[in-house]
């Protein structure tokens, strides 16, 4: 009786000592060994080992061990439910086991383990599950014997208290881990959220800004400072304000609104179009406390999308007009032509004048294009070194101008090839223009001037051509056209009214 007494006087010192330890920070290997030093010793036990058990794989996973060969250890790294051990049975069973002699355990018998408790020498041994103050389990502690041998009552008792606190231990480290890995994710989302270079912001259900990051610091030109606190409207423009109760009635049913597009206001007062992301915050019992927002800038997207609007609108408006002048054209050189072919060739010469036009206020950006570049490339198939000269001050003129003056251009380069200057080699042209002002109005004067070539007034005064000529720029353009046909050549002078820039 006394020797037993002397043992628990013993223990408590060893269990005291324990919970001093763990009371402290300090070495988790070191406390591991501690707790196992205890158990060897309360239980006056040869070996010891301490488990954790993992939910996920429903097994028993080693963390310390004393008194075996490392090679041996780990042969029993993991245990499983079916593992003929005291371990193993304790798992399965949820209590503790005791194995007096393993050489008269049914368990055991036969199996591979039997072999491998052999190799280390343990005749005996007993585990007991470590389970946490709410009753969840968490690992197992177990001492063996190199003997046959079945621990007392009292040593059990005072060995449940080591398990206590073995588990107690166990707990601790797990809770810590899941506390650091959480500041760790924390802190790897509030790095993630400081530097996206979206807008992301939190409020509370009654829509009062609780967060704000640099990004929206940069986009709506408040700073934290300014708008936590304040109700997240500062952000939306009066005539929106039903969004934000929309918003909010969503959220409260527990929506997530992606992609939701709308305008925002800015600190200066100013607006941008944003893509909202909105997502409910939750507290720890699953209630919806706020929301989350995530605001990115589309203006620059949206700029894009109604300049291309723009441009389909004003390329379908060119297509038809272009269509329609062909049209035109095509119906007027029918009505003139002789035959097929003097039809095909005659089209053709005005659809690619047309399109050289085209092509000059394409490069322009459908703009303003300069006299000097129309006439050059409108004479281009005529020219030779001595047959035309062209001179002109630096005037530009808007798309209409140039559409017509192209087609005049023509007719006048057509009539000359077939009657004019350009149809003998001795035949000059002489193209020249300036800018000057009839009252109020800038006009462009333009000259045609041929000289050189065959008399032939009877031949082209009825033509498609002059008739052109004489009428476009007028009709069109409401300007002037003089159009004289001589015995020393075809003269033409035009005053185009010029558009400003």
């Amino acid at each position: 009786m006394i020797e037993e007494l002397s043992e628990e006087v013993d223990a408590s010192i060893r269990l005291q000592a324990i919970s001093t330890l763990l009371i402290q920070e300090g070495n988790l290997e070191a406390l591991y060994e501690r707790v196992l030093d205890a158990a060897i010793g309360l239980m006056s036990a040869d070996i010891g080992s301490m488990q954790k058990y993992d939910p996920e794989r429903d097994q028993l996973r080693l963390l310390a061990w004393q008194g075996v060969h490392a090679q041996l250890a780990a042969f029993w790294e993991w245990i499983s439910r079916d593992s003929p051990t005291s371990c193993g049975m304790a798992l399965s069973l949820g209590r503790r086991i005791i194995v007096p002699d393993i050489e008269f355990s049914d368990f055991i018998a036969g199996s591979a383990e039997l072999n491998a408790l052999r190799r280390a020498g343990i005749r005996a041994m007993h585990s007991t599950p470590l389970v946490s103050r709410s009753g969840r389990l968490l690992g197992m502690i177990s001492t063996h014997w190199q003997k046959p041998h079945s621990p007392a009552e009292h040593e059990l008792r005072v060995f449940d208290v080591l398990a206590r606190q073995a588990a107690d231990l166990i707990e601790r480290v797990e809770v810590e881990t899941a506390l650091r890995e959480s500041e760790q994710r924390l802190q790897w989302l509030a790095s993630i959220v400081e530097s996206t270079h979206d807008a992301i912001i939190s409020k509370d259900i009654r829509g009062t800004i609780t967060t704000w990051n640099k990004a929206a610091e940069l986009l709506f030109g408040y700073t934290s400072g300014e708008v936590i606190g304040q109700s997240i409207t500062i952000l939306i423009p009066p005539e929106r304000h039903g969004e934000e109760l929309s918003i909010l009635e969503r959220i409260n049913r527990g929506e997530y609104i992606e992609n939701y597009e709308t305008v925002r206001r800015r600190k200066d007062g100013s607006l941008l179009d944003v893509s909202l992301t909105v997502s409910p915050v939750k507290n720890a019992e699953g209630k919806i406390v706020g929301a989350s927002k995530i605001a990115r800038d589309i203006t620059t997207r949206k700029s894009a999308e109604e300049r291309e609007k723009l441009l389909i609108s004003e390329l379908d408006h060119r297509v038809k007009n272009i269509l329609a002048q062909i049209a035109v054209v095509a119906k007027s050189t029918r009505q003139r032509s002789h035959t097929m072919d003097e039809f095909l060739r005659s089209l053709d010469g005005r659809i690619q004048s047309m399109a050289a036009a085209d092509t000059l206020l394409s490069q322009s950006g459908w703009q303003r294009v300069g006299v000097d570049a129309l006439v050059r490339s409108q004479l281009a198939p005529y020219a030779t070194d001595t047959n035309i000269t062209i001179s002109g001050t630096d005037v530009t003129l808007a798309t209409a101008e140039i559409q017509a003056l192209t087609r005049v251009l023509h007719e006048l380069a057509t009539n000359a090839a077939k009657y004019g200057a350009f149809s003998v080699p001795s035949g000059q042209v002489s193209v020249s223009w300036c800018r000057e002002t009839n009252g109020k109005e800038p006009h462009l004067t333009f000259v045609w001037r041929e000289l050189g070539g065959p008399p032939m007034v009877s031949k082209v005064q009825a033509n498609y051509g002059t008739n052109l000529i004489r009428n476009l720029i007028p009709h069109e353009l409401g300007g002037a056209t003089d159009l004289v046909f001589a015995a020393d050549g075809v003269s033409c002078r035009m005053e185009i009214p010029i558009k400003e820039a």
